[in-house]
Parts: C-alpha cells; sequence; structure tokens
C-alpha cells in the first residue's frame, strides 16, 4: 500500500502544477504606432521590426489533438487515461490567477509501478488572447522570484526555480520536492496559450526530459496554431 500512496501522490501533484499558470497582470506593451510623417533629416528610419507570428484561437478539439501523442514520448510509456484530466485550481503558493484559460487539455503517460513508476503530462492551456497568456505567465514567474514552500494535497511542498533551454516567447521550470518524490515542470509562453510539460517519480525525475518535450510540444502547438 504504501507503494501505491506514493505514486499516487505524484500524480497529484503533477496534476495540481498543471494549473499553475500565473496571474497578476502585467499591462500589455502597446504596439509600436505606425509612423506616416517621413523621419526627421537629422537620423536615419528606423528598420521596420519583424511581424510578431500570429496564432489561432483554437477549439478543445483541435488543442488537445496538438498535445503530443504517445510517439513523441520516451520509450516504455503508455497513455494513462484515467488521469489525464486538468481540473485543479491549486496554483503556487496560492496566488491569484489574473485570467482564467478558456480551454484547458491534458495528457498523461506513465511508466512503470510502486516506487518505480514515472510519470509524463503535457498541457495546453488557452486564454482569450495573448496578452492575457503573458499577464498569467508573468505573474507565475514573479511568484516563483520568492514562493519556496507551500502545501499540496495535504504534503508540504518545496519549489525551486530550474534551468530549461529558452523555448516559445519565454519559458521557465520548476522543481517540486515533496514527500516521497520529485516532480519537475517547464512552462512556455506561445501566443494565447501557456506550454507545459512535466515528469514526476518516487526514484528519479529527468529534466532532459522535460526540456526535450517541452520544446516538442511548444513546435507541435506552434504548427496546430499557426495563423
Amino acid at each position: 500500500m504504501p507503494r501505491k500512496l506514493m505514486s499516487r501522490s505524484m500524480a497529484v501533484v503533477m496534476a495540481a502544477s498543471l494549473a499553475l499558470t500565473g496571474c497578476g497582470a502585467e499591462s500589455p506593451r502597446p504596439e509600436p504606432a505606425a509612423s506616416g510623417a517621413s523621419a526627421p533629416t537629422t537620423a536615419p528610419a528606423p528598420e521596420p521590426s519583424p511581424a510578431a507570428p500570429t496564432y489561432k484561437i483554437l477549439g478543445k478539439a483541435a488543442l488537445t489533438k496538438a498535445l503530443l501523442p504517445l510517439n513523441a514520448i520516451p520509450t516504455g510509456y503508455s497513455e494513462d487515461e484515467s488521469d489525464s484530466s486538468d481540473s485543479s485550481d491549486k496554483t503556487f503558493c496560492n496566488y491569484r490567477q489574473p485570467y482564467v484559460a478558456k480551454v484547458k487539455v491534458s495528457k498523461s503517460y506513465q511508466k512503470g509501478g510502486g516506487l518505480s513508476a514515472q510519470l509524463i503530462l503535457v498541457s495546453l492551456r488557452q486564454y482569450a488572447s495573448p496578452a492575457q497568456a503573458k499577464a498569467s505567465f508573468d505573474k507565475m514567474a514573479k511568484t516563483l522570484e520568492t514562493c519556496r514552500k507551500d502545501t499540496s494535497d495535504g504534503q508540504k511542498v518545496s519549489y525551486a526555480l530550474m534551468n530549461l533551454p529558452d523555448v516559445g516567447e519565454k519559458s521557465l521550470g520548476v522543481r517540486i520536492e515533496l514527500q516521497g518524490g520529485t516532480a519537475l515542470q517547464g512552462f512556455a509562453l506561445v501566443g494565447p496559450t501557456l506550454v507545459t510539460t512535466g515528469t514526476a517519480g518516487v526514484m528519479s525525475a529527468d529534466a532532459d526530459v522535460v526540456a526535450d518535450l517541452l520544446g516538442k510540444q511548444v513546435d507541435r502547438y506552434s504548427t496546430a496554431a499557426a495563423g
């Protein structure tokens, strides 16, 4: 029974961490106004900035299809249909979210059992606009600068920022330590959506897996939502 409980506790913490999507709005920067007047003769006209990518707002079916499939997950994992919901409203240190995602989808994959069990979760949380998604990401990042100790599902939890390669418009990683295991999460901002990948295990959790899957999930979502 202890082994089963430890495996379940990791799944609970990982599911909760998928809801940690940020709040505390940071006002979006206005787009540069198009200038209709000639540039002053004393200075050259500035080079036009490259147009930022645009992304379509996807329906739930299309967003679900944009999640990484089984063949993109490391060898040995199988899809866990019983743990694929993304319904937790727990946030890091219980901070307030400024916006609620309009569409939330996720999948989970599991390998092994008992003390050797390992879990992978991938999630997409789509907001009404890129500005809302950015505000959510920025608040989450700000919160994690000071949020270190927490409680989740009755367990004491500690957080630490984790280095990950830059993907999307912004990205960050979080190491989550709890009694009996470790969970690692990667978050990336892409247009109106927060992309999340994570892994957890009682005996091991690999940050390289998180980084690799985060890059793949960003690419797959970007392709699906390209405007």
